[in-house]
């Protein structure tokens, strides 16, 4: 195993790798993903050993752990993120929801490696990412040349301490937060300024005698499909879309980058990491600017693959709060009257 990822084999609650996150090496994502291969494997022959009895001994209770790595943005990583969107360096500081996939994007690799660390339950070769949630929390700190030249910033992953028994398996959040350091007076204090919640969902048969967790969320955003209304534009998922995605965030699940190991997981091809898709409907959703001293809250659901190559339509939606008056704006990725990614973006 690489020398800065052998502290992930240790069984301690929390470790800090001295590296930045978007360093992480194609050596070292390899390595990452023949890990995910011995856990899955591993979790298999314990289930094989156990017998039926292993697969009914479910626990929503998470260990606590977490992984940090210092954080500073260089112009690879922007020039990397604009190939992969088709858009500017100027779009990330102009659009706030822009730069909430961005800054998910860069910081993913953290998340990465928390999975990828001993005690971590999550399997991540059998297990998809269903939603996402984002937010910008300190807007004037979150400005990308402040971001090349921060001191200090931070990213810390965290396991959640409890996870949920669904339907089709087990929901896991992972959490991951960056924090810069703001001079007050005669000292320094760290400031989260950007934080998202990955849901990854493990598939698992749930024994009848298992009852499913309480899950407590808002409503969900009936998206309706109007056939008459236009489209506010459409997006193109190019056969190399995965790979320029993955250059950013490290996500090199073989799911995306190879058409054979997809289908080996049932699917009818290598398919578009999500973020990427919430990334490229959000450059066509035409919207007023938001309030620069206004923090951003994006969530984003995905409710189908997508194989690549692939094209589809940018649907939007909006609707006032009842408590607030304030205008939320749903968008939708759709083709042929089903939806495949649906999400929502607002003030906070």
């Amino acid at each position: 195993m690489s020398s800065r990822l052998l502290i992930l084999s240790r069984r301690d609650d929390h470790v800090h790798l001295n590296f930045h996150p978007t360093t992480l090496t194609l050596f070292e994502v390899t390595i990452l993903i023949f890990v995910f291969i011995f856990k899955s494997i591993l979790t298999g022959l314990m289930i094989l050993i156990a017998g039926t009895g292993h697969r009914q001994k479910l626990t929503t209770t998470m260990p606590k752990l977490s992984v940090s790595m210092p954080f500073k943005l260089t112009e690879k990583d922007i020039n990397l993120y604009t190939i992969a969107t088709s858009s500017t360096r100027e779009d990330l500081d102009a659009d706030k929801a822009a730069k909430a996939l961005f800054l998910s994007a860069v910081t993913e690799p953290c998340m990465l490696l928390l999975v990828a660390k001993r005690g971590c339950p999550i399997q991540p070769l059998g297990a998809v990412n269903v939603r996402n949630s984002f937010e910008i929390l300190r807007p004037e700190l979150c400005k990308i040349s402040d971001l090349q030249s921060a001191e200090g910033a931070m990213v810390v992953a965290t396991l959640a301490p409890e996870a949920r028994i669904v339907k089709r398996g087990v929901e896991f959040d992972l959490i991951v937060e960056l924090g810069v350091n703001i001079l007050d007076g005669d000292t320094t204090e760290m400031k989260t300024v950007f934080r998202q919640v990955f849901t990854m969902l493990q598939f698992a048969r749930i024994p009848k005698n298992v009852k499913l967790s309480e899950i407590s969320q808002k409503r969900e955003f009936e998206f309706k499909l109007d056939s008459e209304t236009q489209p506010e534009g459409q997006i193109q998922l190019a056969w190399d879309g995965p790979r320029k995605w993955a250059r950013v965030c490290k996500d090199y699940n073989p799911i995306h980058i190879w058409s054979l190991a997809a289908e080996l997981y049932g699917l009818p091809g290598r398919i578009a990491h999500g973020n990427h898709m919430a990334a490229l409907a959000l450059a066509k959703v035409e919207r007023k600017s938001l309030g620069l001293d206004r923090g951003l809250a994006l969530d984003v659901m995905f409710k189908r693959p997508v194989t690549v190559p692939a094209k589809l339509d940018v649907r939007v939606e909006c609707e006032n709060l009842e408590t607030s008056q304030e205008a939320v704006t749903h968008f939708a990725l759709a083709s042929k009257e089903k939806i495949y990614v649906q999400g929502e973006y607002r003030q906070l």
